[in-house]
């Protein structure tokens, strides 16, 4: 039965077949395939479509795993928007204040306190500004933009794609900081973003205090909050 089984698998070697064919065609293990055809050789133009074969089902291979990657991504994020969603008024007041402690702009001069916070992520830009809108109680035409530019991006295209994503007329755009675009730097200028970074200004001392005292309560409260834990870890640990 061996006997029959390996002539098998070495005729069938010769006609081109791979090891993983041969062993399902002969329902035997690919190890004893591999044993019984190691001196077969197989000709030029077999070895080609084997090798075809098996970078065939490499990428077979590749992209059913890829497939699967994005279908289990789906879900994923299916079930993170059902856990996080809808965000509340609440929410988004914390949202905003905590973008403005990680981005925001914060001077200590009263003559510099402004509030303004810069991002190359219309998405990022668009929470906070909800938040000044929403929980401040800013008009939205107080909101002015300034963009910072290199020299090679077109100001009108960039002011075009900002209004858009933001919301806001060109009126609300103050005149553009133009720097040094680094074009002729390896790998520099593949790092920045297509439209520049987008600087949302309020001018209102106010609001700016108001968010900056929001701020430091809650850096308050987690701090006795983080020192209790520590107690409690400390007794009982």
């Amino acid at each position: 039965m061996k006997l029959l089984e390996r002539n098998n698998a070495q005729r069938l070697r010769r006609r081109g077949l791979s090891i993983k064919q041969i062993a399902t065609e002969l329902k035997v293990s690919k190890g004893s395939v591999s044993a019984w055809v190691r001196d077969i050789e197989i000709p030029e133009h077999l070895l080609t479509n084997i090798e075809n074969r098996l970078r065939l089902g490499r990428e077979n291979s590749r992209k059913s795993r890829l497939l699967n990657i994005a279908k289990a991504d789906a879900k994923l994020n299916l079930q993170c928007k059902t856990e996080i969603l809808p965000l509340s008024q609440r929410d988004l007041w914390i949202a905003g204040l905590m973008l403005y402690a990680g981005e925001g702009y914060k001077s200590a001069r009263v003559s510099g306190q402004r509030v303004e916070i810069a991002n190359s992520n219309p998405e990022i830009l668009r929470i906070f500004m909800n938040f000044l809108t929403q929980i401040c109680s800013v008009p939205k035409e107080k909101i002015r933009v300034r963009l910072m530019l290199y020299e090679d991006i077109d100001p009108e295209k960039a002011k075009r794609f900002w209004s858009n994503e933001l919301g806001v007329s060109s009126e609300q755009f103050c005149k553009p900081f133009i720097k040094e675009s680094f074009k002729d730097t390896p790998y520099r200028h593949l790092r920045r973003s297509q439209y520049g970074t987008a600087h949302v200004n309020l001018y209102d001392t106010k609001v700016y205090k108001k968010i900056i005292g929001w701020i430091k309560a809650i850096y308050e409260y987690n701090n006795l909050s983080f020192k209790e834990i520590n107690r409690e870890v400390a007794q009982f640990g």
